[in-house]
């Protein structure tokens, strides 16, 4: 009975080529699965922070949000740490915390040094800014700050806190929250009928502020499906 076998030759050149087909395929494999793992995450810490409002509001019996004890600006006991009012009253109360005020501890939940996060393009943003942030039991950074002016409180997400890759739009996002409790995209003005930027906004390369860098991002998520399409 004659046997057949590949030669050595032959086993080479078929080894060539699934070396280059890996070399150009598992690039966008690993890309596609890391954004979906970002979609994931920012949807299930959408869904945390507006579950959250709607609990403080039925809490406090208002349709309101910033009628709440949650809707000004953060006052806490500069011993204990424990907040009284405002953003940090919000994180502290109605989630579940590994760490807290964490952008002013030593071991923080974002990186602050400057260059540390960029916009999808690559160029450098301004370190995180906001009066109060912590970090969940998921990873997740959340914090933000209250403008007194139009009575709204804007949010910074990072789905993986310290953890790289720190592009706005990829693992970071700006959310406000609006006055009847429900979510809208970053420069919504907190109204109940605005949406905020415009999804267009996510990829414009606006790189003045983490908030602003990251605004249409999620408006680009929610409208192709939640899912990271740019």
């Amino acid at each position: 009975m004659n046997k057949k076998a590949f030669t050595l030759s032959e086993v080479l050149i078929t080894l060539g080529v699934v070396g280059v087909v890996a070399v150009l395929t598992i690039p966008g494999v690993m890309k596609n699965y890391q954004n979906r793992l970002y979609t994931a995450q920012l949807e299930k810490i959408y869904a945390q922070v507006a579950d959250a409002a709607q609990s403080i509001m039925n809490d406090e019996h208002t349709d309101d949000f910033y009628e709440t004890t949650a809707g000004g600006a953060t006052v806490c006991n500069a011993t204990t740490g424990d907040c009284t009012s405002g953003l940090g009253f919000f994180l502290q109360k109605y989630f579940k915390n590994i760490k807290e005020n964490c952008l002013k501890t030593e071991e923080k939940c974002m990186p602050t040094t400057a260059g540390a996060y960029k916009t999808v393009g690559g160029v450098n943003i301004s370190p995180p800014s906001g009066n109060y942030f912590v970090q969940t039991v998921s990873g997740a950074a959340i914090g933000g700050s209250y403008n007194s002016a139009n009575n709204c409180t804007s949010l910074v997400v990072d789905v993986n806190g310290v953890a790289p890759p720190n592009v706005a739009g990829r693992d970071v996002f700006a959310i406000d929250i609006r006055s009847n409790g429900t979510l809208a995209d970053y420069a919504s003005g907190c109204s109940p009928t605005s949406v905020g930027a415009p999804a267009s906004n996510c990829t414009a390369g606006n790189t003045s502020t983490l908030y602003e860098a990251s605004s249409g991002c999620l408006n680009n998520i929610i409208e192709a499906g939640w899912k990271m399409e740019y």
